[in-house]
């Protein structure tokens, strides 16, 4: 059982006398109203050791209020605003694309920061510029033009690397040239289609075609100049090659004419040389057919000089050359 102890007369008067000062205007610890009360726990009257069960609503009132200005806990003129703890270190700045909260909002990378920028994907062809991105804390390079179907048009649409790939090729054309480069395939060549010629422009040729192009067939004689035989007897064998509709032919270099005789040499190209130089067809003082040179000497001198009686007829004129040249008279 607690002892109860009974002061002195005079401290209870000083007692009062303070009780009742603090009720009138002052904040006092322990006494709440006018009334006295003495005994029980300091801590109830707010001093030390107090319990805090007084009666009195208004220094209750006065009570919390004070505490409540103190604490912290509301948003009074004794309060706080203070952010939260996980942003009271940062200190905002741009975002930047990196997986942080550089502005200090809450959001990492937020507002898609450092994308819409040109850059380089480091692929070939077509999709090697791009534009940025903003991806997982990292910058991302998305190509302006995705891989397609490869074009010809100087570009590597497919971008592996090579320009007009594997396009516009094989199909029958004509190039508009003459000869045998008229015949063409189409083929991609710097960016666009062209008739590109099957046969090109080559050294003419005796075929009939126009090999080298330029728009005449067998210009030039070619294959032509050289040596031949044209397979008849006498002087008529020796030929020279010409280049003649498409192909070769062996042209004679000497025609039949008279026979000279006792020269051995087949001239009127019958196959018998110094033929007929025993005897001649008729006298040489009459007139009339063109008689064999060597069928008499003075014959073989009128020849030499006119040989007209030799390969046409024996005339008039030559009977008189028979005694203009050979001194003989008819």
């Amino acid at each position: 059982m607690a002892l109860l102890v009974v002061p002195h007369p005079s401290v209870l008067l000083i007692t009062a006398t303070l009780a009742l000062g603090c009720s009138v205007g002052q904040g006092g610890n322990g006494f709440s109203t006018t009334a006295v009360t003495f005994g029980g726990d300091a801590s109830a009257e707010g001093g030390p050791g107090g319990t805090g069960n007084e009666d009195d609503s208004a220094g209750s009132s006065e009570d919390s209020a004070t505490s409540r200005g103190t604490s912290g806990n509301d948003s009074g003129s004794g309060g706080s605003d203070s952010p939260p703890a996980d942003t009271v270190d940062c200190v905002p700045t741009d975002e930047l694309c990196n997986g942080l909260d550089d502005d200090c909002d809450g959001t990492p990378d937020n507002g898609d920061p450092e994308s819409g920028q040109a850059c380089q994907t480091g692929n070939p062809g077509v999709c090697a510029t791009g534009i940025s991105a903003c991806e997982g804390g990292m910058l991302s390079c998305t190509p302006d033009t995705p891989a397609s179907a490869e074009m010809c048009n100087g570009a590597d649409d497919d971008c592996n690397g090579q320009i007009d790939d594997g396009v516009g090729g094989g199909d029958a054309c004509n190039t508009g040239m003459p000869g045998v480069c008229a015949d063409g395939q189409t083929s991609c060549a710097g960016g666009g289609i062209e008739c590109v010629p099957v046969t090109g422009a080559q050294a003419e040729s005796c075929n009939g075609l126009d090999d080298d192009c330029n728009g005449q067939i067998d210009n030039g004689n070619p294959g032509s100049g050289g040596a031949c035989n044209t397979g008849q007897p006498g002087v008529c064998a020796a030929g020279t090659q010409l280049c003649s509709g498409g192909g070769l032919v062996c042209q004679q270099n000497q025609g039949a004419s008279g026979e000279v005789c006792s020269n051995g040499i087949d001239e009127d190209c019958n196959g018998v040389a110094d033929n007929g130089c025993n005897t001649c067809s008729h006298d040489i003082c009459i007139a009339g057919a063109a008689l064999v040179n060597g069928c008499d000497p003075c014959v073989s001198a009128v020849c030499a000089s006119d040989p007209f009686c030799c390969s046409n007829s024996w005339d008039g004129i030559c009977v008189g050359e028979v005694g203009s040249i050979c001194g003989i008279v008819c």
